[in-house]
């Protein structure tokens, strides 16, 4: 075996493993070389894919040492791979878009997770482009719990579909004439609006039934899981606002540009940097 055969290997392979994009290439090439170094037959062909936003590669041998030396390999870059964006190959972290799983940096998620926009002209647009017009819908449904609408436009059988994952979704609500949705559904839109209560947490009007629609925190109360848990309720808040300051799930990064909520102007930060440092210290 010389080096010429592997990457010879190497190169005949690495169409076999079925990405979304480049950004693991370098992760399958390093993984066949592996293969190859262990005692793989180079003569056999080896076969990956994404699945679940994860590098899976599929090989089978009869020899149970070199199977167990390629789990190892293949364990080993299934974890790097769910820390290496699929796209540009830089750090990333494993994301939802839609209902699908996958590894992407911030920037790519952003990219590839638009946010709704309602400009001056009642225009809904997503990517920068115009999808529809408030003035053309002539039907709208909301899912029971408000967490999904679908919105009909004089188009004939035009649906758009909208969820609460996406930054203004509750704006679009607000835009939406309520004449458009059912009749006995109303009350209900009125209501939800007319009713939001301040988030001590995040600090938007944002409270509906106990829980925020823009942190989505369970607000604070005397029950025995957060007397047990947090003692008081500023342990409760001052731990919520930390995790929305680290932000390690990108959350508030995605929902810089939402205008659902109202801010409210004396909202109050609990912790302190050495708060901060302690908290990050017991995560991290």
């Amino acid at each position: 075996m010389n080096k010429e055969e592997i990457n010879l290997f190497v190169e005949h392979n690495l169409s076999n493993f079925s990405v979304n994009s480049t950004g693991w290439e370098q992760l399958i090439r390093n993984l066949l070389f592996e293969f190859a170094i262990a005692g793989w037959n180079m003569e056999h062909r080896v076969f990956g894919k994404e699945k679940f936003g994860g590098l899976r590669c599929y090989t089978y041998s009869e020899d149970e040492a070199l199977n167990n030396k390629l789990k190892a390999i293949k364990d080993k870059y299934s974890e790097l791979s769910v820390k290496t964006c699929e796209i540009c190959g830089s750090e990333g972290k494993m994301r939802v878009i839609g209902s699908w799983q996958t590894t992407l940096c911030l920037n790519h998620f952003l990219e590839q997770q638009p946010f709704i926009e309602i400009d001056h002209q009642q225009n809904i647009r997503r990517s920068n482009k115009t999808i529809l017009n408030i003035k053309n819908i002539v039907k709208a449904d909301l899912e029971y719990d408000f967490q999904s609408v679908w919105i009909y436009t004089k188009e004939q059988g035009e649906m758009f579909y909208f969820s609460w994952q996406d930054p203004n979704y509750y704006l679009l609500l607000k835009t939406i004439p309520l004449s458009l949705f059912p009749e006995d559904r109303r009350s209900e839109i009125s209501t939800l609006f007319q009713s939001l209560q301040n988030c001590e947490i995040c600090g938007y009007k944002a409270v509906h039934q106990k829980n925020c629609l823009r942190c989505h925190h369970e607000q604070w109360n005397e029950s025995g899981y957060f007397i047990e848990d947090y003692g008081e309720k500023s342990n409760y808040i001052k731990e919520c606002q930390m995790d929305i300051f680290i932000d390690e799930e990108d959350y508030e990064k995605y929902f810089t540009y939402d205008q659902s909520f109202e801010k409210t102007s004396d909202h109050q930060i609990l912790f302190s940097s050495d708060d901060l440092r302690a908290y990050e210290k017991l995560l991290f």
